[in-house]
Parts: structure tokens; C-alpha cells; sequence
């Protein structure tokens, strides 16, 4: 039976296994996934212990960055945005991939969302590295709030087409406007939040819990939204064609709307 795994700390509320098998299902693959405690300096050991058991790995946090020194290969994308969400064994070698940015874009794409000038991002780490690289454009402003100031200076490098604002964490309220506001923080961090209008589209990237008090208002004020959710199905549905090692020939579209509503099911929904 060919085996992949979710890696992380903590790692008990992760949805991956449930979305990961219901595609599976619906596949028909008789693959196994399971949820794996991993917590930061450990992931080089697992990896040796474990080349020959697994597939592929996804990564959460916080081993999103550690898994650069781990690889043996390093997707041009992951060198871009410094993480990995993926890990991909074959041939002898461990390969680093990120459908974290891929799953920003299908998921926009999929609710039909336009990236629009002005947009907001919420948080300085990993996930809005990712978010930054899904929304980048020439003659874009991207206006990060960030509660670190060195890693929001990772944010900004010669890659990048949009022009990259960074503003305190204390200044996240002002930020509520844009028509476009992605939130990347750890749980809890937007709770203090209180938007007061929404003609725009919020991007809550966390799905627990589901929802979170800032989606909660969002909704609240009738405004479109998408949430972790999305954007886990949507990276999901990448991992499992990097590790099948080809693109999946079903309807996507389909399969997206099936994990999804797995993925409530669970949350009890």
C-alpha cells in the first residue's frame, strides 16, 4: 500500500487526512494517510528514519521553512518564497515543492475573485510568503501587516512585480478596506479585528476554528469570503498529483466541492 503522511506541531486537529482520503475514495486509490508528530529540529531525523516507508509528506507548521534544509532538491518556487509544504520521495531523493501558492490561485480563481490593486495581508510568515507570490502583479500594492519586523524583511525580494508595503501589526485595523484582505495569522491573532464594511473578499486562511471571530464578523456584514478550507482542498489536490506523480484525470471542480464538504463534515458543520 503506498503511504504519505501530514507532518507538524501540533498536529492533532489537521484535516489533511480526512480531505487526502476522501479523495482517495473517490479515486479509488488504495493509499493510506496518516497525521505524524513532528516538531521543529526533528524533521531531518524523521526523514532519514523514513525514506523508503512513504510516498509523500505535507507539511504544516512549523516545519514549512526546516524542510529546505532537509531536501535534496529544492523547486524553483520554494527557493522563491523560502518554505515547502510538500516532500516528495523518488529515485533515492527527497524533493521540496509548495502547492501553498497554487492553492491562493485556485482557490481565488474557483470563487471567481479578480485580484484587484490594493490588497491586504495580514501576517508576516510562511503562509503570507505564499499568499504575496499568489497575488503578485505589475502595478499592484500589497500592504503587509506584520508582528515581526525581521521576517516581514523576507517579504520583500527582487522577485517580487508588486510594490510590497510593510506596516506594523498595531496599524492591521486600517488595512480592512482593501478589496482583497488575506489573513495568514496563528489562530487567535485577528480576533481584536472589527471590520465595519466588506465590498471586498476576505481570505481567512485558518479552518480552526471554523470559523474563526474575524471570519465570524465578515460574515456577519453579509461579505464573500473564502476560508482555510479552500485553500487546504486546493493544496491538497496538488499534493496528491505531485505525489502521483501526474496530473489527476477527473473533474477537479468536483472533487474540490466533494473534500470540501468532507472537511465540514468533520468540523461538524
Amino acid at each position: 500500500m503506498i503511504q504519505a503522511a501530514v507532518l507538524g506541531s501540533p498536529i492533532g486537529h489537521s484535516l489533511s487526512p480526512t480531505l487526502h482520503k476522501c479523495a482517495y475514495d473517490v479515486l479509488g486509490w488504495d493509499w493510506e494517510y496518516t497525521a505524524i508528530e513532528v516538531k521543529s529540529g526533528e524533521l531531518a531525523q524523521f526523514i532519514a528514519a523514513n525514506r523508503n516507508t512513504f510516498r509523500g509528506l505535507s507539511l504544516t507548521m512549523p516545519l514549512k521553512e526546516e524542510a529546505l534544509l532537509v531536501a535534496d532538491s529544492l523547486d524553483p518556487l520554494v527557493k522563491r518564497i523560502n518554505a515547502a509544504n510538500t516532500l516528495i520521495f523518488e529515485e533515492n531523493q527527497v524533493s521540496a515543492y509548495s502547492t501553498d501558492v497554487s492553492g491562493f490561485v485556485q482557490a481565488l480563481a474557483k470563487a471567481e475573485v479578480s485580484i484587484p490593486n490594493e490588497i491586504t495581508i495580514l501576517g508576516g510568515g510562511a503562509t503570507a510568503r505564499s499568499a504575496i507570490a499568489a497575488v503578485d502583479g505589475r502595478g499592484r500594492t500589497i500592504t503587509v501587516y506584520s508582528r515581526s519586523a525581521s521576517r516581514a524583511a523576507q517579504l520583500i525580494n527582487s522577485s517580487i512585480s508588486a510594490t510590497v508595503v510593510v506596516k506594523d501589526w498595531n496599524e492591521a485595523q486600517s488595512g480592512l478596506s482593501a478589496n482583497l484582505i488575506i489573513a495568514t495569522t496563528p489562530t487567535g491573532a485577528t480576533d481584536h479585528l472589527i471590520p465595519t464594511e466588506s465590498t471586498g473578499t476576505l481570505f481567512e486562511s485558518l479552518y480552526s476554528p471554523w470559523p474563526t471571530k474575524f471570519l465570524a464578523k465578515w460574515q456577519g456584514l453579509g461579505g464573500k469570503y473564502l476560508d482555510g478550507l479552500d485553500l487546504l482542498v486546493e493544496q491538497g489536490i496538488g499534493q496528491i498529483e505531485l505525489m502521483a506523480h501526474e496530473p489527476l484525470k477527473i473533474d477537479l471542480r468536483s472533487l474540490a466541492v466533494t473534500m470540501r464538504a468532507a472537511g465540514l463534515q468533520k468540523l461538524g458543520q
